[in-house]
């Protein structure tokens, strides 16, 4: 009997039995166009997945939230409900994470994103975002 790795690949294949501990949806895969783009093509997978991706939709949305290259987490909630998707966004800081501050990626613009971001998450509320500080969630492994 030949011995078959692990894998999702081995796993659809037929070659080993399925897991039951988790839920594994046909979510198509979206590449990244850029170095900063992780969010906006994982949001491009959900929407394509619930059927709601138009791209032209999508870049209007872009405009209309005015999202550029700096995109945040809460970035995405907003995106999300923009399109309508029911969603709760979990996170362990409720506003900018300091700790932020000095990545390159985030050094450059870091004080005006501070108070763009910060302000989103004082109006997530207000406007129909859900945000939860999330509790520290421990994991028993059996």
């Amino acid at each position: 009997m030949p011995i078959v790795p692990a894998t999702w690949e081995a796993e659809a294949e037929g070659l080993l039995e399925p897991r039951r501990d988790f839920v594994q949806l046909p979510v198509p895969i979206i590449q990244q166009l850029y170095h900063w783009d992780c969010g906006l093509a994982c949001s491009k997978m959900v929407l394509r997945y619930l059927g709601q991706l138009d791209d032209g939709e999508f870049e209007s949305a872009l405009q209309e939230l005015r999202l550029t290259r700096s995109i945040w987490t809460i970035d995405l909630a907003y995106l999300m409900r923009h399109f309508g998707v029911r969603h709760r966004f979990c996170t362990q800081t409720l506003g900018v994470d300091k700790g932020y501050k000095n990545q390159s990626f985030y050094r450059k613009h870091f004080d005006t994103e501070e108070t763009r971001v910060n302000q989103l998450f004082a109006q997530a509320k207000a406007c129909k975002v859900l945000v939860e500080k999330c509790r520290n969630v421990q994991h028993q492994h059996q």
